[in-house]
């Protein structure tokens, strides 16, 4: 939780908010920026099965602490580009992008079995949450941190924040803190399953059926909101005219009141269940994309990235649990790995010809998709929680190496 605390600050925080922006000040255009956080996305999903076929060879913590020096090199070199030679100035941010995309599937996909593995289905939410608690308290104080940085930056070197100085100067802030992050990832002993038996249901065949409407799901869910995240900062950048400082307070607002949400989720999950939270936080990812549609104004976009962030944020510790309790045990990586597929795919797909669409019919125009999405994802959500039940697979108390 520590690890994700940290990792939250500076690569959820700091260089998500800043990395677009500097590509803006360089000169690249909205259809380039798709295309740089497309080819994250893709990269992400192409690791994503890799990463636990290699955490189940080589153990949960080795492949999440490869993972994450990978993740703070690919950190580091971004603001090098303007180092390279000419011809390789296009390619560099692309090339970037794919080795810290890798490197972050090497860790992420690794960390979820592994909480899974250390947890009783007694105190499993409240893991979860606690872990979606410490991410976004670091992404609240990344962002924070990252809108404030340019603006010192172009203060102590005498410049102006159009310059791509200041952001290249927060984006090494932000490799410097997460090797910070790796740190305490390198102390973490060996992962031992806690098993505990639960419900004992055998389920030896692989739920095709069940994880492919998930999948679905994800990739409608996501897409709404991965419509705001790749896309908002460069909209309030570009159409509002805002400046960093306000973008990151903006943004950060929404992640403050997000911190908490988390909390939530074990409380609604025993009253209703995770795929009732899943439907409801679908549904209002959704609709609070409808601020954006119909105001151009910094206040419509407050609002909509709070309700947004407010409710992924419960809406990821339900589907965590959601998806690991759907499969039994000796396919959870698989499963896992599959899910990490579609998220990075959701991100490709929206950052991709969400640039192109931006580009040729207004940022609004993509925020009323991704509105759609969200509907019709809590839909399906809505006829899954209804026919699929959770299989948990138990053996006797104890440990298992």
């Amino acid at each position: 939780m520590v690890v994700s605390g940290l990792f939250s600050i500076s690569f959820m925080g700091i260089q998500n908010l800043i990395k677009v922006l500097y590509l803006l000040r360089l000169g690249y255009g909205l259809e380039y920026v798709g295309l740089f956080s497309a080819t994250g996305a893709l990269a992400y999903m192409a690791m994503s099965l890799p990463s636990g076929a290699l955490g189940g060879r080589f153990g949960a913590r080795n492949v999440m602490l490869t993972g994450g020096v990978i993740t703070v090199f690919g950190m580091a070199i971004l603001p090098m580009m303007e180092s390279v030679p000419a011809w390789l100035t296009d390619a560099w941010p692309i090339a970037t992008q794919v080795i810290l995309s890798v490197g972050w599937s090497m860790y992420n996909v690794n960390l979820v079995p592994a909480l899974m593995a250390m947890t009783t289905a007694r105190n499993r939410n409240d893991a979860y949450a606690m872990n979606s608690v410490y991410r976004g308290l670091g992404t609240f104080i990344g962002t924070i941190t990252g809108g404030l940085l340019p603006g010192l930056f172009a203060y102590t070197l005498g410049q102006t924040i159009d310059s791509p100085d200041p952001y290249r100067m927060a984006l090494w802030v932000a490799a410097v803190l997460g090797v910070v992050a790796v740190v305490p990832l390198a102390m973490i002993g060996p992962i031992e399953r806690v098993v505990v038996s639960d419900q004992v249901q055998r389920a030896d065949a692989f739920p095709t059926w069940s994880v492919a409407l998930l999948v679905l799901h994800v990739y409608l869910s996501m897409g709404a909101w991965a419509t705001c995240q790749t896309f908002c900062n460069a909209y309030m950048d570009t159409d509002l005219h805002l400046s960093a400082a306000s973008i990151g307070a903006i943004t950060g607002v929404g992640q403050f009141i997000a911190v908490l949400a988390p909390l939530l989720t074990p409380g609604l999950a025993r009253r209703y269940s995770n795929g009732w939270t899943l439907m409801v936080t679908t549904l209002g990812i959704g609709i609070s994309l409808l601020p954006l549609v119909l105001a151009p104004h910094w206040l419509a976009v407050g609002i909509g990235l709070l309700g947004m962030q407010t409710l992924s944020a419960i809406w990821m510790p339900a589907l965590q649990v959601f998806q690991m309790e759907l499969v039994p045990s000796h396919w959870r990586s698989l499963a896992y790995g599959i899910l990490s597929m579609a998220m990075g795919f959701t991100f490709a797909s929206v950052s991709f010809g969400g640039g192109y669409m931006a580009a040729a019919w207004g940022y609004r125009s993509l925020f009323l998709l991704g509105a759609g999405a969200g509907v019709v994802g809590a839909a399906l959500m809505w006829k899954m929680a209804k026919r699929t039940e959770p299989v948990i697979i138990g053996v006797a108390p104890g440990i298992e190496q």
